[in-house]
């Protein structure tokens, strides 16, 4: 185990999805070396989300859209301050920051080994420990009472948007989900506030609570923690972050591989169109089968009551 360490430099994955697949290496980085200060490097994604997170002590915005010149001033601000370097995006920052103590260059994982496995892997030799530790996000008193959900009552989320829409759940499906599930169980929607006008032509029911683009992930990590029974997510931040929290999930799986960034909770299952001998394809370019997210309503419904009648 490294001796010494009292400054340590993290530089998180840019997309808000894959840095929540590192929080796991965070809390074995945080077990290991409990009395360090942590530096995060964010991008303007994930700046928010992780200034919430109570292990991390700084947050430094990374732009890769800057110029040169605003690098080479980043770099110098930060030249020579840590001891160690974790870094996710296997970039050159551990040198142009003059880090001698760093995760390897040189890195051999399988193509099929999962995402979050992998940023473990990278770290297990500088942090031995298994985590006994886990982060949460902060949120305010006052921004809890914001949300008008009740502790006696079970809620389902589902979180069946994301910036790709081949990963996505059809809008119309997911509607009819809900309408299934609403006399038994709430129902909680999450998305981003571009996806609110996917519903103008549809009218929500009773039963129903539609957040979509009213919460940041801070949000969503308070609400799933506090108040999910059960979650139906696509590929996307929110499974991961339910993943995190060990949530019972259904994984909504088409063109990407759930051996790679599928759900790790205890209770979660993967549903997939399996008369499709296509998938997955990783989102091929010219791809013209847009079924691999058809994901039948029956089959979605019976795990749900499987996963939240076994809690």
């Amino acid at each position: 185990m490294m001796k010494n360490i009292k400054k340590i430099i993290i530089n998180f994955p840019t997309n808000i999805g894959d840095a929540i697949l590192a929080l796991p290496a965070l809390d074995r980085i945080k077990t290991n070396f409990p009395e360090a200060r942590i530096t995060a490097i964010v991008s303007p994604k994930t700046k928010k989300f992780f200034s919430k997170n109570n292990f991390i002590d700084q947050v430094v915005l990374f732009d890769k859209r800057w110029r040169a010149r605003e690098k080479v001033r980043f770099c110098l601000n930060l030249r020579k301050q840590f001891d160690l370097m974790i870094d996710f995006k296997n970039s050159m920052l551990p040198i142009f920051l003059g880090v001698k103590q760093h995760t390897p260059f040189i890195r051999r994982f399988s193509k099929k080994s999962h995402i979050k496995d992998r940023y473990l892997k990278l770290v297990e030799n500088i942090a031995p420990k298994l985590a006994c530790l886990k982060s949460k996000f902060i949120v305010s008193e006052s921004h809890k009472k914001k949300w008008n959900l009740s502790d006696k009552e079970k809620y389902i989320f589902f979180g069946c948007f994301s910036r790709s829409y081949r990963k996505e759940y059809p809008i119309d499906n997911l509607i009819g989900l809900v309408d299934k599930l609403r006399g038994k169980y709430r129902c909680v929607l999450l998305g981003l506030g571009q996806d609110q006008k996917k519903f103008d032509q549809f009218k929500l029911k009773q039963g129903v609570i539609n957040l979509v683009g009213k919460t940041d992930m801070a949000d969503v990590y308070f609400l799933l923690f506090r108040f999910a029974a059960a979650v139906v997510a696509v590929d996307s931040s929110i499974m991961h972050l339910s993943s995190y929290l060990n949530l019972p999930i259904v994984g909504l799986f088409g063109p990407t591989a759930p051996e790679r960034s599928g759900p790790w909770s205890k209770k979660s299952v993967v549903l997939q169109n399996r008369k499709l001998a296509c998938i997955p394809c990783e989102e091929k370019k010219g791809c013209l089968n847009f079924d691999c997210m058809d994901i039948g309503l029956i089959k979605i419904v019976k795990e749900i009551e499987l996963l939240v009648e076994d809690e």
